[in-house]
């Protein structure tokens, strides 16, 4: 007996002591399951579950491997990669497509394709035209059917193809929807297409992901394979436009009328708010010179520039005389400064340096072929971590073109070379004599110029020049006709002719260099620059002419104060020019001509050799105002921002303007009256306490603040729209805002939100706001939309146009309400009490009125006695009672 008591204890002791270690060898972090059947399964290790998983992911719709909650494996779905607010976050990922190491920012391409995680986690994916292997931990993993947002795709509107692309993951909007091209064959309007490729199109993610996985595009809606023309374009293509042309639609389509001439970005776009004014203006002509020279297509140019620069618009254009982010400086200057000299410079460094040096040279490793393409091939894979770069650029040269009248698209014919381990190009025809290879090619594209029946003519990228100058008739070879995987536009196929001429600069240069050699349509665009010499053209020889410079002198009608943290404002400097013949004109600056030397305090301004500087003067009191208003702000204090806000702009929130005027309309007790001819605009406003300075008038009548709307005045309405439209906007509205105290017009000193109901508002559309102010210019307001309303940042008073660009997003935003509405305003006090004197006046003078009739008449009626009494004292007449 107690041998079995011994032996139960010992057994109870025993099972104590291996329960731990049975529940941990339990544990079930690891699990496979289908939501769609109620599967589910539970493994103790990650190498049991991916055995699980890979043994039964055939025998279910989506089967998922977890861990705990995070998906570590799917059949179908979306990665999502990892970013920051900042867009500081690189991530580095493997391509399979080219073999190599490659880079992706979350912030210009939030998701993918989904194809597959290996044993080691590493994600495999599909964006842009490449396929990748990323770590698991720098990603997320969304199952199809747990998908309950947007994903970046594609549709067909009014018969343009558009590109939705998501970069965030915070709202479940596209940040961007580009117009692509016109679109292909098989896609039809009101379909979400899906491609991650941007060559097949398919209605269902899981037929586009087997379709990948099988090398098939069974499925696809589209039957061959749709290559955006100006995506695959190669730069060493010449445009059909001239420099007219391209001034044109900067001029008159997108209505530039002068560079930028000082810098704020009061909406945080990240580019100056005078829509009007841009770097790009009047250099153009640029883009073609260096066409000519180095075999850069102007009009890619072109569109590269306005996407890097924001249409020239960008702080580094305006600070840095930088279109392209880039860095390649000419000169040591140049180098110390980090400052391009001239914005010519700019456009001359990028299509010198960049594309016809770098992005040309085959003999580099990062060489990839001229054209803007993805991240499989072309300028995109190594100059930007964007993956939608090249479609981005693309975009702007199908606006751009269809715009002047589409004489680029299709211009050229192109041939496809793909998934090549070795290429041999040939100098002959004949396929005879070697001009040079190419290795493990994964997508290139080049102008095809002739073809015989066993060889196609190429124009190749590289340049074969010191100085990267391209000759097109001679940067030609041959390659065999098997090695081309598809020719596009194969009817454009032809030879090019081009009429050279060269300028004789007369001792002048262009960008240090003596003498050049252009086409004869780029000759009247090439500006060389003489010192003490304004060039004035070419003649029909070809010689520049010039006139000499005598002196020049600052036209200064500044303030001559500024915050340290300010840009240069050029508004109030000019130049005046004499010459030697005795005349003289005035000239703006622009920023080409200054430079800011920190050290001295000085601004140097220069023109042709000649220089000035002024100083630069920063106010103490200025500064301590500014300093006084920050810091009422983090302390909240309504009232000292209030008093500090005049003179300076702060960048105050939405949220807190709203916050800070409703505290001050608490104290201050203020009477407003919103004056709208239009009541369907349901207008409502925050910041007027805030913004509008305290008056009191001195008779005894009651005080009123009126925000008056009005109709815009048509001239007004007509110049802001004329420039809207080439953005693709349409006009929604326009109206004029003033404000008035009592009778009294007064101007804003700060901020204030306007909100306003749109009639029959679209919930996909974008609205924005222009403002034309005092100067002319014309301004974009920072604008926002919620359900119901638009909300728009005004800063003075003038006429405002509302206008609309049909979007992809539905802006379902809770609506904010405004400080002041129609349901809060008072009466008219001011009005009410005027009214009431004048009436009391009307009585007044009615009762002196009549007071006044019978004093008159009973004068009259006495004086009428009198003289009937004198005549019957003289016996004239007998007496009678005279009528009333």
């Amino acid at each position: 007996m107690k041998i079995f008591h011994r032996f139960f204890l010992w057994a109870f002791v025993l099972c104590l002591l291996t329960e731990p270690l049975t529940l941990y060898a339990q544990d079930t972090s690891y699990t496979l399951s289908d939501s769609s059947d109620g599967y589910y399964e539970g493994f103790s290790t990650y190498e049991e579950a991916y055995e699980g998983f890979e043994l039964h992911k055939d025998e279910h719709e989506n089967l998922l491997l977890k861990e705990d909650d995070k998906v570590l494996a799917m059949e179908y779905g979306i990665v999502e990669f990892r970013s920051d607010e900042s867009c500081s976050l690189i991530l580095e990922y493997d391509s399979l497509t080219k073999d190599e190491t490659d880079y992706l920012s979350g912030c210009y391409g939030i998701d993918a394709l989904y194809l597959g995680t290996d044993r080691d986690l590493e994600v495999s994916f599909q964006m842009a035209g490449d396929i990748g292997r990323i770590d698991i931990d720098d990603v997320t993993l969304i199952p199809l059917n747990d998908l309950n947002r947007r994903i970046t795709s594609y549709a067909v509107k009014d018969g343009k193809l558009l590109h939705n692309i998501r970069t965030q993951n915070e709202l479940d909007f596209y940040s961007y929807s580009l117009i692509l091209d016109e679109a292909p064959e098989g896609l039809k309007e009101g379909q979400t297409l899906y491609s991650f490729d941007g060559h097949y199109f398919y209605d269902d993610l899981m037929y586009l992901t087997d379709d990948l996985k099988n090398e098939t595009h069974e499925h696809a809606l589209n039957e061959e394979a749709y290559y955006n023309y100006f995506q695959y374009l190669p730069y060493r293509s010449y445009s059909a436009y001239d420099p007219e042309d391209l001034a044109t639609y900067f001029n008159d389509t997108l209505g530039v009328k002068g560079r930028l001439d000082h810098y704020a970005d009061h909406d945080g776009d990240k580019a100056a708010d005078t829509i009007d004014l841009s770097q790009l203006y009047d250099n153009t002509d640029e883009f073609f010179v260096t066409e000519s020279l180095f075999g850069a297509n102007a009009l890619m140019q072109a569109a590269s520039a306005i996407h890097e620069s924001s249409y020239g618009r960008s702080l580094d254009s305006y600070e840095r005389n930088d279109l392209y982010d880039l860095a390649v400086y000419e000169s040591e200057e140049e180098n110390e400064t980090k400052r391009y000299s001239s914005i010519a410079d700019s456009i001359y460094s990028h299509a010198c340096y960049y594309i016809s040096s770098r992005f040309a040279d085959h003999r580099r490793s990062d060489y990839k072929g001229t054209f803007f393409g993805d991240k499989a091939g072309g300028i995109n894979v190594d100059y930007s971590i964007d993956p939608y770069y090249g479609e981005k650029c693309a975009s702007i040269c199908y606006k751009i073109d269809e715009s002047l009248g589409g004489k680029d698209r299709d211009r050229y014919a192109t041939a496809l070379i793909k998934d090549q381990d070795l290429l041999i190009f040939y100098r002959d025809e004949e396929l005879t004599r070697r001009y040079f290879t190419l290795s493990d090619v994964s997508e290139l594209h080049l102008i095809v110029l002739s073809q015989t029946e066993t060889s196609y003519k190429l124009r190749i990228d590289q340049s074969y020049s010191d100085g990267y100058f391209y000759d097109p008739s001679f940067c030609v070879a041959y390659l065999p006709k098997e090695r081309v995987f598809a020719v596009f536009n194969e009817d454009k196929i032809k030879e090019e002719d081009f009429d050279a001429i060269t300028l004789d600069l007369d001792e002048g240069t262009y960008h240090g260099l003596s003498n050049i050699t252009v086409f004869e349509d780029a000759k009247d665009a090439v500006r060389p620059h003489k010192e003490g010499y304004e060039f004035l053209g070419f003649d029909e020889n070809g010689k520049a002419a010039y006139r000499k410079i005598e002196k020049i002198e600052l036209i200064d009608t500044s303030r001559n104060r500024m915050l340290q943290e300010d840009r240069i404002d050029l508004r109030d400097l000019s130049l005046k020019v004499f010459y030697e013949d005795g005349t003289s004109r005035n000239i703006d600056l622009n920023t080409d001509m200054v430079k800011i030397n920190e050290e001295e305090g000085l601004l140097e301004i220069g023109y042709e050799g000649l220089t000035l500087e002024k100083k630069i003067v920063y106010s103490d009191k200025l500064q301590k105002q500014y300093e006084t208003l920050t810091a009422a702000v983090n302390e909240k204090d309504a009232s000292k921002i209030k008093k500090n806000l005049a003179g300076l702009y702060y960048p105050l929130s939405f949220s807190e303007i709203r916050e800070y005027d409703s505290v001050l309309r608490e104290k201050n007790k203020r009477n407003y009256v919103l004056l709208d001819k239009d009541p369907d605009h349901d207008l409502s406003i925050s910041g007027l306490d805030l913004s509008l300075d305290d008056k009191m008038s001195l008779s005894l009548m009651a005080d009123t603040y009126y925000a008056i709307v009005e109709p815009i005045k048509e001239e007004d309405k007509d110049t802001v729209y004329d420039l809207a439209k080439g953005y693709d906007f349409a006009l929604e509205d326009g109206f004029d805002i003033s404000f008035r105290f009592n009778y009294q017009s007064i101007g804003l000193r700060g901020p204030a939100i306007v909100q306003l109901a749109v009639k029959d508002m679209k919930k996909d559309a974008i609205y924005s706001v222009y403002h034309l102010d005092s100067e002319g210019n014309i301004l974009k307001c920072r604008t926002t939309r919620t359900k119901n309303y638009v909300q728009f940042l005004i800063e003075e008073e003038g006429p405002y146009v509302l206008l609309r660009l049909d979007g992809a997003n539905d802006y379902d935003m809770q609506d904010s309400p405004e400080v002041l509405s129609y349901e809060n305003m008072g009466f008219d006090k001011h009005r009410t009490n005027f009214e009431l004197m004048g009436t009391l006046v009307i009585v007044l003078t009615g009762l002196i009125g009549i007071t006044l009739y019978y004093i008159i008449y009973n004068e009259r009626k006495r004086m009428w006695k009198d003289f009937r009494r004198s005549l019957q004292q003289a016996g004239t007449v007998q007496d009678e009672v005279p009528k009333n």
